[in-house]
């Protein structure tokens, strides 16, 4: 899988741009933004717990540092990103965060390096399911007790009115959402297991979001 990068993704080459990395900085300081940063909050911590105490967390992709004090509160942490003006707009925002540049598909990490690994808004931009694969074996790879991430689920209202919409020509394509089989295969591909499902929102079939707590053997 050495040929397999993040920028295989024409989506995720756009958080190169230093104005959308602008825009995207300050999309989370509207009240919806906060409103939404406090249910993935609660939705993590909820994961979290699956895991036990850790002391140290990596953020991969961590973006402009949406999560960084989230993360970061009481724990040594570390966030990466392969995208200079992400990287940029978090620096200025979070000056005493370490912030590192580097592709999610070789994380410039040693094994087992931090407790946990933490990828958030990042897999339901990734079609390839290789490339979800290859991301989940570098996160397993530099985590220590195991590995949080989130994805769109098929099993809520709005997949199914996103796959409705787009057979009948009314968006380009459908979400990019699975069946939780799907992901607890991924996970086991990339050497995870006893995997531990948390819903965004309450109901599942409200949000199509969910957030995923696995560990290392």
């Amino acid at each position: 899988m050495d040929d397999v990068s993040a920028e295989s993704d024409p989506k995720l080459r756009v958080y190169a741009d230093s104005e959308h990395a602008r825009h995207y900085a300050t999309r989370w300081d509207s009240p919806r933004g906060r409103a939404r940063d406090a249910r993935k909050q609660r939705a993590l911590t909820a994961a979290f717990a699956h895991l036990g105490e850790f002391r140290s967390v990596l953020d991969a992709p961590s973006g402009t540092g949406r999560m960084t004090e989230f993360l970061g509160a009481g724990r040594t942490y570390i966030g990466i990103d392969l995208a200079a003006a992400m990287l940029g707009e978090a620096r200025a925002r979070h000056s005493g965060a370490i912030y590192v540049a580097g592709d999610l598909a070789h994380l410039p990490l040693a094994d087992a390096s931090v407790d946990v690994a933490v990828c958030i808004r990042l897999m339901h931009l990734v079609r390839d399911p290789a490339l979800r694969v290859a991301f989940l074996r570098e996160l397993a790879r530099v985590a220590r007790v195991g590995v949080v991430i989130d994805f769109r689920h098929d099993r809520s209202v709005r997949t199914w009115l996103g796959r409705v919409r787009a057979r009948v020509g009314l968006r380009a394509r459908a979400h990019n959402a699975h069946a939780l089989e799907v992901i607890v295969a991924e996970l086991a591909s990339a050497g995870l297991t006893r995997p531990h499902f948390v819903p965004v929102r309450s109901p599942a079939a409200l949000s199509d979001k969910m957030v995923v707590a696995a560990q290392k053997p």
